[in-house]
């Protein structure tokens, strides 16, 4: 898609955004590096989906670069983020954008709000993002959902999780889930109930516009190995680009990926391809 750094002028459908921030990591760094392994690994793309029968050359993309973020300072490239995400949205263009650590979705929810109202939110993540600190600070990738609702910018009782598993700090975990209004699915609960019933879930359960955030981490690392807090046991590449598919139908209105890390994918490439493709299922799912 062609390098567009000033929208003005122009009519475009939806532009890509890289976040290439990963201050906000509790574990493994890296993910700062994700946009540019997904855009070099976007070139596999073509632009019609069989599946789906959109064919994004209908349409106009533009890559509209890297939001500059400010490195170490994350209250700054909150702002940052918000005030690019805002110029998108003002000219009535869906953003998609790539991170960056999850952290960074919180200022594209606050974009959203202004434009839209509390949105409803599609998370595929193997964590909740609902602890309200760590490490004795208010924001970092693990954090994002909790302050999302704290302030406003989603409406818990049309959002919906999938993808939870793995060890918790306690019980006391599950019952600030539970807590929090939103509907949730682990990844055992999803392959029992079933692809296309997890699809009905989704489309019963969001009202109004929707923004969709895809942690690579929903993923199992034996598919997507390249991200910072992996956790075995997720979804396969298949089942996940299949969940993406099933955002067809519903008002989205944005979409970001987070937490792929390329420092940690295989020799392949195979986490970076495999979020271009969730990418483009996205973007379908957004434009057809």
């Amino acid at each position: 898609m062609p390098h567009v750094y000033d929208l003005e002028g122009t009519d475009a459908d939806a532009a890509f955004l890289g976040v290439p921030f990963d201050d906000a990591t509790s574990y493994r760094p890296g993910a700062r590096f994700g946009p540019r392994s997904i855009r070099e690994a976007s070139t596999l793309l073509k632009p019609y989906n069989p599946e789906t029968g959109t064919d994004l050359s209908e349409f106009t993309i533009v890559d509209h670069d890297d939001v500059p973020v400010v490195p170490g300072y994350i209250r700054d490239t909150f702002e940052v983020i918000e005030e690019h995400v805002g110029a998108v949205l003002d000219r009535g263009i869906v953003p998609i954008l790539a991170g960056g650590d999850h952290s960074t979705t919180l200022p594209v929810l606050r974009a959203l709000e202004k434009e839209h109202g509390p949105v409803s939110l599609v998370q595929f993540d193997a964590h909740s993002d609902l602890w309200t600190e760590y490490f004795g600070r208010d924001h970092n990738h693990g954090t994002t959902v909790h302050y999302a609702i704290e302030e406003g910018l989603i409406d818990p009782e049309t959002s919906i999780r999938i993808g939870d598993r793995g060890g918790l700090y306690g019980a006391e975990d599950v019952e600030r889930f539970e807590a929090s209004g939103i509907e949730s699915y682990t990844v055992s609960e999803a392959t029992t109930l079933g692809l296309d019933a997890v699809g009905d879930r989704i489309a019963q359960t969001v009202d109004g516009p929707v923004f969709a955030t895809i942690d690579i981490d929903s993923v199992d690392p034996a598919y997507a190995p390249g991200t910072g807090t992996p956790m075995p046991g997720g979804f396969s590449s298949r089942e996940i680009l299949t969940l993406t598919r099933q955002l067809h139908g519903v008002d989205l209105i944005g979409v970001d990926l987070v937490e792929v890390s390329p420092p940690y994918d295989d020799r392949s490439g195979s986490t970076a391809i495999l979020a271009a493709n969730l990418l483009f299922e996205a973007l379908c799912a957004a434009l057809g």
